[in-house]
């Protein structure tokens, strides 16, 4: 596995990949930005290391008490932290109840009515990617 120094020079070796293959699919800047800075948010801030005392867990500064029942609840390189797809799901779902509950109960929920699918589908691709580099990086080293 991986140190996160080297999880980190992954990201950065891997980046240009992913942002070439963005940019031929959409040919677009700003859809290609917009993965891209998922894909650095997943990589540092939002990966499956966050159920330990890792660098992405204390990157969340004094937020990061609000990653400690996510710590308790799952071991870590489970399927539920470190899976394709389910792992990024989880804690999309983990770190969603808060704004769904101040939603719920303090704001107008039609709101929610107004949110542009596309860009959630392409925010998960980006925080997928940052998963993905990150758990084959552990899987072949």
């Amino acid at each position: 596995m991986p140190n996160g120094k080297t999880h980190n020079i992954i990201t950065f070796v891997v980046a240009p990949v992913i942002t070439g293959v963005c940019y031929f699919i959409s040919k677009d800047i700003k859809t290609t930005l917009f993965l891209m800075s998922a894909y650095f948010f997943a990589s540092f801030m939002f990966n499956g290391d966050l159920d330990t005392n890792s660098a992405p867990y204390n990157r969340w500064w004094v937020f990061k008490m609000i990653w400690i029942p996510y710590q308790l609840m799952f071991n870590h390189r489970s399927i539920f932290t470190h899976g394709f797809i389910i792992g990024t799901i989880i804690r999309i779902i983990y770190i969603g109840i808060i704004p769904f509950v101040i939603f719920y109960f303090c704001a107008d929920i039609n709101i929610l009515k107004n949110i542009n699918m596309s860009l959630l589908l392409l925010l998960f691709v980006g925080l997928e990617s940052g998963a993905m580099v990150h758990i084959i990086s552990d899987k072949l080293f």
